[in-house]
């Protein structure tokens, strides 16, 4: 009867042994790809007319709102724009702004600038606009666009 059982217990933990060691599983997360380099995108621009200067020019406000859609924080080093009325040039300028935009996110840039002539309508001007930038991985890059109809209904 002793051989009996102790064949039975045998048997037993060779049926719990018989899968081999079982090694504990732990889930892992999907794992995100980082993004490298910083990117910049104009979304939209606006114009507006600020008045007469004391001079007699006439100043005018550009407010571009840039995000930032790579993942990595982004320092503007330049912006370049042109603005026209018609064919004709109103202003040129070049700015070196401090600012940075963070990480998937957006700011607003304003920008001011004077002419000689004054627009009424506003829908009739043209700004063409480079932003370049750095981001903190040391990556250099910029965007370009043109906005026009500024006051135009959407």
């Amino acid at each position: 009867m002793r051989w009996i059982l102790l064949i039975f217990v045998l048997a037993v933990i060779a049926s719990g042994c018989a899968g081999g060691p079982t090694v504990p599983t732990t889930a892992t997360a999907p794992t995100q790809s980082l993004s490298t380099r910083g990117n910049l995108t104009m979304a939209y621009m606006v114009l507006n007319d600020a008045g007469q200067g004391a001079h007699g020019d006439w100043r005018y406000k550009v407010t571009v709102h840039l995000s930032e859609t790579g993942g990595v924080e982004t320092a503007v080093t330049n912006i370049q724009f042109q603005a026209l009325f018609a064919s004709n040039i109103l202003a040129t300028e070049t700015v070196v702004p401090v600012l940075s935009v963070s990480a998937n996110s957006s700011s607003d840039e304003v920008l001011g600038f004077s002419a000689d002539t004054h627009v009424g309508d506003l829908s009739a001007v043209t700004v063409k606009m480079t932003v370049q930038f750095r981001d903190a991985n040391g990556n250099i890059g910029s965007v370009s666009n043109s906005f026009t109809c500024f006051g135009c209904p959407e």
